[in-house]
């Protein structure tokens, strides 16, 4: 089966974060800045790099991005070149474009020439830290819906040495658990069952409406988390 083609346009702290991350889970990965120092700076972290101006709609065409599957817009600063590359790229034919946003308004012009998604980093960012800030037990917060999310959360002391078929999650708190964490640098186990017992200091991934979330942190004694 082919990989998954990812070209990633504009190398700052968040183009190229993406593009790092997209490569390390073994995907092809091709970005692209006017800036050749931050190419050479990439350029080992990616499948392929190149120093071109985006904006120029001859250059771009020249590296057939056609080909590839998702189109990341990663542009920071100018406005005008960000609107102007997402339209470039969906007029030479890639379907999935995924633009960095500066802004509601922003967003919104960028979904009207083509943008498939716009992710606000700010935005998420300031989400997830009230959301740290408000529960103390809560390790990690991902919006992936409104109105819907991944927490990874403490295990609460009424859950500590009992099966998760004991607690009966979804059925009695109408959230799911979908794996669980031996701690906040472990890789999430996600081959979990009834008979899986929950130990102290567990990190538990849960997903489900933020009302739901809200009102199981209320409901336990969950351990604080450890800064």
């Amino acid at each position: 089966m082919r990989r998954r083609q990812f070209i990633v346009i504009g190398m700052g702290r968040f183009g190229f974060s993406v593009a790092k991350c997209l490569y390390k889970s073994g995907y092809d990965v091709l970005a692209i800045d006017r800036d050749i120092e931050k190419i050479e700076e990439i350029s080992s972290e990616v499948t392929h790099a190149l120093a071109l101006d985006a904006t120029d709609e001859k250059a771009l065409s020249s590296v057939n991005i056609e080909d590839y599957d998702t189109a990341i817009i990663a542009i920071g600063g100018s406005i005008q070149e960000s609107l102007l590359v997402t339209l470039l790229v969906k007029e030479l034919g890639v379907n999935e474009i995924i633009c960095k946003g500066q802004g509601e308004l922003h967003g919104k012009l960028l979904k009207k020439i083509g943008a498939s998604k716009v992710i606000l980093p700010e935005k998420e960012m300031g989400l997830r830290l009230a959301n740290n800030l408000k529960f103390q037990s809560l390790f990690d917060y991902v919006e992936i819906s409104k109105g819907s999310s991944i927490a990874e959360f403490t295990a609460p002391k009424e859950w500590i040495n009992k099966t998760i078929g004991d607690i009966d999650i979804r059925a009695k708190h109408d959230v799911t658990l979908i794996g669980i964490k031996k701690n906040c640098n472990s890789e999430m186990d996600v081959n979990i069952n009834a008979g899986t017992i929950i130990k102290e200091h567990d990190l538990l991934i849960l997903l489900g409406r933020d009302d739901k979330l809200s009102k199981l942190q209320s409901k336990f004694t969950f351990l604080k988390k450890e800064d």
